[in-house]
């Protein structure tokens, strides 16, 4: 006679620790600065996106491309046409953001370590 199997309960820290994501999540999303128009812009794209997706996304939204790759699925990109951030999403961008507000713009000499 097969033994029966028990439903397995969740967690008791799954429901916390999801939570605590989610909160950290909101508050690194709503805490980064935002991107002006004609200025550079980080987009982020899927993570299961090869690199070659991304650039091509940002370049297809009319964008010039500055940086990629680090970490997978940021691009940083400038475009002077109005509505660049609109096209960027359109074309499959999550977030976007100043990346001068973190330092992404910066030349890795004046970087602070």
């Amino acid at each position: 006679m097969p033994a029966s199997v028990a439903p397995s309960e969740p967690a008791p820290w799954l429901l916390p620790g999801a939570l605590l994501a989610a909160s950290l999540t909101a508050s690194v999303w709503l805490g980064l600065p935002a991107a002006k128009a004609g200025e550079p812009v980080a987009a982020v794209f899927p993570p299961w996106w090869s690199p070659a997706e991304s650039l091509s996304a940002a370049v297809a939204a009319g964008g010039a491309v500055l940086r990629a790759g680090r970490p997978p699925g940021l691009v940083v990109a400038r475009s002077s046409v109005p509505g660049f951030e609109t096209r960027l999403r359109a074309a499959g961008a999550w977030l976007l953001f100043d990346p001068r507000g973190l330092g992404l713009c910066t030349p890795a000499e004046k970087r602070p370590s």
